[in-house]
């Protein structure tokens, strides 16, 4: 069956990995500038095949659509990435260890969705995570900067990791099984408050690689420093894949109404933090990419509302919401930073005070800048408005008080973030050009990555447009729906 074929994509985005390592290696060094357009097409083609079992099968029983849909958002996001990293990685420096590392944390991602037991789902999450750790610190020698912010990444996944497999190594304890299909009636005369400190010990685990807060530290620094392309996979594609191990994982709870509402609320209320939180941090930040760093912390916050709708309320279209607006979100804030890396290259600086009319001087980049900022604000025709829009409707169907104040939170929250995407769409399209402009390094920005920043927007648009393109979204969330929600 070719739905079973998909299943090893992770196993051949990571071969992929390794034979771009000995590629890479071999070539003559005048070639080795190509090695984006090699990563991109071997993700292209896993993103083929993909998309060849979802549309024929995504209603076929069995089929694990979550873990299809998870794959091409990530291959997806991940060949583009590729394709843009190609000219403003140094072909000089390291580019042997840069691909092979962005393949195989790509793979990890990937493998999260088709995995049956939760240590499986552990062990993919590790695996997409480690080699990011050191993909973080790959421009230290240019930015000294870089080092740190990696190593204090590495250090808070570390301790997450650890959180995360102790709750784990609890659910066995209590179930003497894995799986995630035989858990719920393994666990199902187990104590239930040794249950529910398992599974927040999970969710405490796995919010450190989702940065909510407090547990988000370690990611301006890191999405700061890193390289655009890496921040791109970071915000698009290994989220994606924590995400979904989160919830397959929580899926493995037995079926109680107590543990999956206490779940719930203690989910919403990570979500409200870390909206509110993300949003205030990116107020007056000087520096583009930090504005879009915390930005991401208070996205995450309006994903997580999603899912913590769906398990308070028993509520389908919460976790519809939430997978959606993770997939938007994803694409408008790849964009988003690549576009950022632009206005950063050419202005020699990142700090925002320096981009003065440069939206207006890249057109390009501008334009496409300011449609991913519409959409992370909600503005119509863009997939956000509709991820926002779902997640408003998500609240207001419960028909209870807090329904609605959780949906009036997300709605101030939205027109908190106008306080600094305002000022800094201003500043890029109208600010008068000035000699200070100047200071720094300036580089020109390459042509795939502006292809990508201008791919990514037009999808954002498309999405927004027609969402009925994408219906396998929402059959793709009933797998990761805890205890059988109908």
């Amino acid at each position: 069956m070719p739905a079973s074929v998909a299943m090893y994509s992770p196993l051949i985005v990571a071969v992929g990995g390794i034979v771009l390592y000995f590629t890479i290696t071999l070539m003559p060094q005048r070639l080795r500038r190509w090695s984006g357009t090699l990563a991109a097409l071997w993700l292209l083609a896993v993103f083929a095949l993909l998309m060849s079992v979802i549309i024929p099968y995504a209603y076929v029983p069995g089929v694990p659509v979550m873990g299809l849909t998870g794959g091409l958002l990530i291959t997806g996001i991940g060949a583009l990435a590729a394709y843009a990293s190609q000219g403003t990685i140094d072909p000089d420096g390291p580019v042997q260890l840069y691909y092979p590392l962005f393949l195989l944390a790509l793979a990890g991602a990937v493998a999260i969705g088709f995995a049956s037991d939760i240590f499986t789902i552990f062990v993919a999450v590790e695996l997409s995570a480690i080699p990011v750790y050191a993909l973080c610190a790959y421009r230290h020698r240019e930015d000294p900067a870089a080092l740190p912010s990696a190593m204090k990444y590495m250090m808070q996944g570390i301790v997450g990791t650890i959180t995360a497999l102790f709750g784990i190594a609890i659910l066995y304890i209590a179930g003497r099984t894995l799986s995630i299909p035989a858990l719920p009636a393994a666990l199902s005369s187990a104590s239930q408050p040794l249950v529910l400190f398992a599974a927040i010990l999970i969710v405490l685990g796995y919010g450190v690689k989702l940065a909510i807060v407090p547990l988000h530290t370690w990611l301006p620094d890191a999405y700061a420093r890193a390289p655009a392309g890496v921040t791109a996979i970071m915000v698009g594609a290994t989220k994606i894949g924590v995400l979904i191990a989160i919830f397959l994982t929580l899926s493995a709870l037995p079926a109680s109404p107590v543990v999956s509402w206490t779940l719930g609320v203690i989910i919403i209320g990570f979500a409200v933090v870390t909206m509110t939180a993300g949003n205030l941090l990116a107020l007056n930040q000087p520096d583009i990419r930090y504005v879009l760093s915390y930005s991401s912390v208070a996205q995450m916050g309006y994903i997580l509302l999603g899912f913590g709708i769906g398990l308070v309320y028993n509520l389908p279209l919460g976790f519809t919401a939430g997978l959606y607006y993770a997939i938007a979100y994803g694409i408008m804030k790849s964009g988003s930073f690549l576009a950022a890396d632009a206005f950063s290259r050419s202005a020699g600086s990142s700090e925002i005070s320096r981009m003065k009319g440069l939206g207006a001087r890249l057109p390009l980049a501008g334009i496409s800048f300011t449609i991913f900022v519409f959409g992370l604000i909600g503005v119509p025709f863009t997939c956000g408005f509709l991820g926002k829009l779902l997640l408003e409707q998500a609240g207001m169907v419960t028909s209870m008080m807090s329904g609605f104040v959780l949906a009036l939170i997300l709605a101030l929250n939205s027109a908190i973030s106008l306080g600094y995407y305002v000022p800094l769409l201003s500043t890029l399209l109208f600010g008068k050009d000035t000699s200070e402009r100047t200071v720094g390094r300036v580089t020109r920005t390459p042509a795939s990555s502006l292809a990508v920043v201008v791919f990514l927007a037009v999808i954002t648009v498309y999405f927004g447009l027609f969402p009925e393109s994408f219906d396998w979204i929402s059959q793709a969330a009933t797998q990761i729906f805890p205890w059988g929600v109908t």
